[in-house]
């Protein structure tokens, strides 16, 4: 089963590639407010600092072609 975190991030995704800057940023909102709850195995760290680096850089992408 998927972490909650992994489906915002794919959320994310879909809003960012759909110009959805508003929704976008709701999301990642909502990704920090998980992320911050998450008190999970030390090696899942590396893997969702990756993707949550990424849906950032993404956010940035979409807010500075807006």
């Amino acid at each position: 089963m998927q972490r909650l975190s992994d489906k915002i991030i794919a959320a994310h995704e879909q809003a960012c590639t759909q110009g959805k800057a508003e929704v976008a940023h709701h999301l990642l909102q909502a990704l920090e407010a998980e992320l911050s709850a998450i008190g999970g195995p030390a090696q899942d760290t590396r893997e969702i600092d990756e993707a949550v680096e990424a849906a950032f850089q993404r956010q940035q992408a979409l807010t500075s072609a807006s």
